[in-house]
């Protein structure tokens, strides 16, 4: 593991080393992520495999990841006025928001596809 990584991870912040690990890709790596991460999640929601759910949300956050990125190099690379740098960053808000809520999403119904149907 990298030693900029451990030591992020020392102090328990899983938001920062997202951060990092964004700002330092590069641009062709964050357009690769979100492309793959979406066109996989339409995939998997379209064809519907054993734990769909679980594999669709997962897609999601990785796109999730690549287009808060990309957004966020938008935003700190800006020469917008005012309402252009507020629309990025809003857009990122957003981005981050559905990557949290996918990530809910994916443990959740990982935990209770792996869970079973129960009879009582």
């Amino acid at each position: 593991m990298k030693e900029a990584n451990r030591d992020v991870l020392d102090r328990g912040s899983l938001p920062d080393l997202l951060m990092q690990r964004a700002r330092n890709a590069s641009d062709k790596r964050l357009v690769l992520d979100a492309a793959v991460g979406l066109v996989g999640a339409a995939s998997v929601a379209v064809l519907r495999p054993p734990l769909w759910i679980p594999l669709a949300s997962l897609a999601f956050c990785l796109g999730a990841f690549g287009i808060w990125g990309i957004l966020d190099r938008e935003t700190a690379d800006s020469t917008r006025g005012r309402g252009g740098t507020r629309f990025l960053l809003a857009a990122r808000v957003l981005a981050a928001a559905l990557g949290g809520v996918a990530a809910a999403i994916f443990g959740v119904s990982l935990f209770f596809a792996l869970l079973g149907q129960w009879i009582s």
